[in-house]
C-alpha cells in the first residue's frame, strides 16, 4: 500500500560521563505515501505562519509522536497530525534549522 520510505526522527538525551545532557537523534525508516496539501491547507496553514510543503499518510501504529521527518535527505518538521482510521497523516512544512 505505501510506496515511499521516510526516516522519523525522536529526539533523546543521554548523560556523558560528565553528567551533561547530550541531545542524541535516533532515526527509523517506515513505509508512507507523499501528497501535496490540499489550497485550502495551504491557505490555513499560511495565516498561521507555516509553510506546508507535504502530507505523508503512514500506519499509525508507526508514528510515536516524532517531530522531525526526513524525505529525499530533506528535513521537514511536522507542524500538524490527522489520525485517520488505523492511519495517520503528517502535515510537514521545510524549515530552516530542523
Amino acid at each position: 500500500m505505501f510506496k515511499d520510505v521516510m526516516e522519523l526522527v525522536q529526539v533523546k538525551y543521554v548523560k556523558d560521563e560528565l553528567h551533561q545532557e547530550i541531545k542524541q537523534e535516533v532515526r527509523r525508516q517506515v513505509y508512507c505515501d507523499k501528497k501535496s496539501v490540499s489550497q485550502s491547507e495551504f491557505f490555513n496553514a499560511g495565516q498561521n505562519g507555516f509553510k506546508p510543503q507535504y502530507v505523508f499518510i503512514m500506519r499509525l501504529a508507526d508514528y510515536d509522536d516524532e517531530q522531525t521527518a526526513i524525505y529525499n535527505n530533506k528535513k521537514y518538521a511536522v507542524y500538524r497530525t490527522y489520525e485517520k482510521g488505523e492511519n495517520i497523516e503528517l502535515y510537514c512544512e521545510k524549515k530552516v534549522g530542523v
